[in-house]
């Protein structure tokens, strides 16, 4: 049986039998015959909204979740008198899934409508209050592991374990752990890479207080929030310039010592090179660059300190891609 525009249409007693087998069942709770009933309901594109609902409702009890979620995102988009009803579902499966945030990301877009009916809104923010607390909850024992993991690989001295669960702590604001990591800044034992990515974290999360930072024999008082990211760093920026030439005339040297640049300076973050010291590196890493490449280089021999420099930035290289990986 076909309709006017070609396409296979359902027999309306067959209809008629597979939307009160599947209810049935539904009611039934036998969710997997529910749903075998119903679904060729909304293939034929035939479904009620009650058969809809009861499919819906069939596949999260089945964890259908991928399939329930397809549905419910194209009636919300299509059936928008049925708008909250089937947002209401869709939280379900997202809760299901335990995707808290995704829930409070959406809410709190929702929540910018005025158009919201009371119950909804009554409603939508109870989910949105469960999940923000579960959300919260879930971070805070994720936080706990990871804190446990970094301490571990601390007394293990795994500084590439030190490093992998400091790089997901720093999803999270460090509030709860703040005065422990500002130990470790001041301790001689923990790796400048270490220290650097715990500066990094608490100059994104704003940290506004001096901490003391202990590196490379010096120490220093720093407030995280005042600093500036190492890629936007005036003396880098410098830096850079004067290597324009070679950015012009061999790019691939160029994004090979921008890259040691990158790394020298992330270990000694946010301990900058000064104005002084710009020229040895910009003609150590020229040096180098050439002689990465088998490039014949006349080097600049009225610059002192060179070699110096040179053995610090492949030093500090060693140690990036030692433990960052890049």
């Amino acid at each position: 049986m076909e309709n006017n525009n070609g396409n296979i249409v359902m027999f309306p007693k067959w209809k008629i039998t597979l939307e009160r087998v599947g209810l049935e069942a539904l009611k039934e709770k036998r969710y997997k015959d529910a749903a075998e009933a119903l679904e060729p309901l909304v293939e034929y594109d035939v479904a009620s909204h009650d058969v809809l609902t009861g499919l819906l409702m069939s596949w999260i009890e089945l964890g259908k979740y991928n399939e329930a979620e397809e549905l419910c995102q194209e009636q919300m988009k299509e059936a928008i008198e049925q708008y909250y009803h089937y947002l209401h579902i869709y939280i379900t499966i997202l809760f299901q899934s335990n995707r808290y945030q995704e829930i409070v990301d959406l809410l709190d877009e929702v929540f910018e409508s005025e158009e919201i009916p009371h119950q909804s809104r009554t409603q939508l923010w109870q989910m949105y209050e469960v999940s923000r607390k579960l959300m919260e909850d879930h971070k805070r024992e994720k936080g706990n592991k990871l804190f446990s993991d970094f301490t571990e690989a601390l007394e293990t001295d795994d500084i590439h374990k030190q490093w992998q669960a400091l790089e997901q702590l720093k999803k999270q604001e460090p509030d709860s752990h703040l005065n422990y990591f500002e130990t470790m800044l001041g301790k001689e034992s923990v790796h400048p890479i270490i220290k650097s990515s715990i500066i990094e974290w608490f100059r994104d999360s704003a940290v506004d207080h001096k901490v003391m930072l202990t590196k490379f024999g010096q120490q220093i008082e720093v407030i995280p929030a005042d600093l500036t990211k190492l890629h936007s760093d005036y003396i880098i920026k410098q830096i850079q310039m004067r290597l324009g030439q070679i950015e012009q005339s061999n790019p691939t040297m160029y994004e090979m010592i921008d890259q040691l640049l990158y790394h020298y300076c992330y270990v000694r973050y946010p301990i900058f090179p000064n104005e002084e010291e710009v020229p040895a590196l910009v003609e150590a890493l020229k040096q180098l660059g050439h002689g990465y490449l088998q490039i014949p280089f006349k080097p600049n021999e009225g610059i002192a300190d060179v070699e110096k420099y040179k053995e610090e930035i492949e030093l500090c290289e060693h140690h990036y891609v030692l433990i960052v990986g890049e």
